[in-house]
């Protein structure tokens, strides 16, 4: 920290107290827009004066630029949402927050302070762009899966999820999903008060927003979203779940490729992989599809779970699984699983109907008009939709494939069995593989976190293949926290 002179720290502090004080008078919310809509140079300052003065009182905390001691105001609590995080509970008489940055472990941070000392609350939101896992302990200046790296801290439960504490019960930090940490720190006055404060914080998309082409609108208060995984084996599937401290869960499952070819085939693989026991058919979503129980009952012969699968298209299945105290609400969670909208890749709506599954192309040669009818190919564990555009005797086929079995060298293999494969490099990082196929047309072929692209063209076309293939359009990720 730079030297300062000690008669300038309390000039500055004399400001801030007066700037502070003034937001008293005025009508909620107008000091907190002050605050925020001020220059660049006066956040600054009063930035740099506040951790001054929190080292003189030892009442500030490493990694916040803003530390404000309100511990003499008494004024209603008013909440603030951090970062897309609602605050549901705070203590009464904690007046407004401050809001600053607090990065920690490489991530970076929003933190909502109350208070001070002993009358501190504070809620700290870390996002990680990359979704690494570990964020609770990477926050703590930890390893994950070593605790020795995290002398005083205890391993605890909240919200259903594995999350961290002190002994002390003044600090609580947990991973709510993948690429999003939550924190809670209070004084010694509230800390009867911590868990109902983490209880209380509700992520602005708290069901978990779009997973395999869904949106879920609706899950039962109480429960909470986990980690999404996707099992690779020969029929590979992708999973959502959702868990309660009292045992209630849900989970979601999304099927692709041979397992998925029709209802029938689809049931088949429920009562082989997911221990489905009756079921009886019936529309799901205006979709073919089934009511069904599964296995594990207790001794009166009562199923475990509940469940509805049906197919969405062929290729594509869904499965929804709720233990046996979510029956009556099972027909409502799948009513609010709604198909998903084309995610924008240049910020506006695409007109052009230039788009397969949602990858769009944002060029192709002149002349070539779409040709009615898209295609399905599918395999173990994955399917792909087939576009092609053609002006009568050129043509451009763009393969859009899905599934769990992405970046998997068997899948690759079977996807591209029949095409000779060329070594050069391409325009498309990391890695991109040159192909022909038997009727000589050229193709680029490539990998993205969530779909992989085959594009391929007439030979008249192959001066134009790196273009078109540059210019595709993968969507980002869909789960996002």
């Amino acid at each position: 920290m730079r030297n300062v002179e000690m008669p300038n720290v309390e000039h500055e502090l004399r400001l801030a107290m007066v700037e502070e004080t003034s937001a008293l008078g005025v009508p909620p919310g107008l000091a907190h827009r002050v605050v925020q809509g001020a220059r660049r140079e006066r956040r600054a300052r009063t930035a740099a004066v506040a951790l001054v003065a929190a080292a003189v009182l030892a009442a500030a905390v490493p990694g916040y630029l803003i530390v404000t001691d309100r511990s003499g105001v008494a004024s209603p609590t008013r909440a603030v949402g951090v970062d897309g995080v609602k605050v549901g509970y705070l203590p009464p008489g904690l007046g407004a927050p401050v809001v600053g940055r607090a990065d920690a472990g490489g991530l970076r941070g929003t933190g909502a302070t109350w208070g001070a000392g002993e009358d501190l609350v504070r809620v700290t939101v870390y996002r990680d762009p990359a979704f690494h896992v570990g964020g609770a302990e990477r926050v703590l200046g930890g390893i994950r899966g070593t605790p020795e790296t995290l002398p005083g801290v205890l391993a605890v439960r909240v919200r259903g999820r594995g999350a961290f504490t002190r002994a002390e019960g003044d600090d609580l930090v947990w991973e709510e999903r993948p690429g999003l940490v939550l924190r809670v720190t209070v004084g010694a006055r509230h800390r009867d008060a911590l868990r109902r404060i983490a209880g209380g914080l509700v992520p602005k998309d708290p069901t978990g927003g779009v997973f395999q082409g869904l949106r879920v609108t609706y899950v039962p208060p109480g429960l909470y979203l986990k980690s999404p995984f996707s099992v690779v084996d020969p029929t590979g599937w992708a999973e959502l779940g959702w868990s309660g401290d009292d045992g209630a869960s849900i989970r979601l499952l999304a099927v692709r490729g041979v397992s998925a070819a029709d209802a029938e085939t689809l049931l088949t693989w429920a009562r082989t992989r997911q221990n489905l026991s009756t079921a009886t058919p019936e529309k799901v979503r205006g979709k073919p599809g089934y009511r069904a129980d599964g296995g594990g009952g207790d001794a009166a012969g009562a199923s475990a779970t509940r469940m509805r699968l049906w197919l969405e298209r062929p290729g594509l299945g869904y499965v929804v699984t709720v233990n046996r105290g979510l029956a009556t609400t099972l027909d409502r969670i799948v009513k609010g699983l709604v198909p998903a909208e084309p995610p924008s890749t240049s910020g506006k709506p695409s007109t052009s109907g230039n788009a397969v599954d949602h990858v769009a192309l944002a060029y192709l040669p002149p002349g070539l008009r779409r040709v009615a009818g898209d295609a399905t190919r599918l395999g173990e564990g994955w399917s792909a939709k087939i576009g092609r555009w053609s002006d009568g005797s050129r043509d451009v086929e763009v393969t859009v494939i899905r599934g769990v079995r992405l970046h998997d060298n068997r899948w690759v293999n079977e996807f591209l069995r029949g095409e000779r494969r060329e070594s050069a490099r391409t325009r498309r990082p990391p890695m991109g593989i040159r192909t022909t196929g038997p009727d000589g047309r050229r193709g680029i072929f490539f990998e993205s976190p969530e779909v992989a692209v085959h594009v391929k063209a007439d030979p008249a076309l192959a001066g134009e293949l790196d273009r078109i293939a540059a210019k595709v359009r993968v969507p980002p990720p869909s789960y996002r926290p």
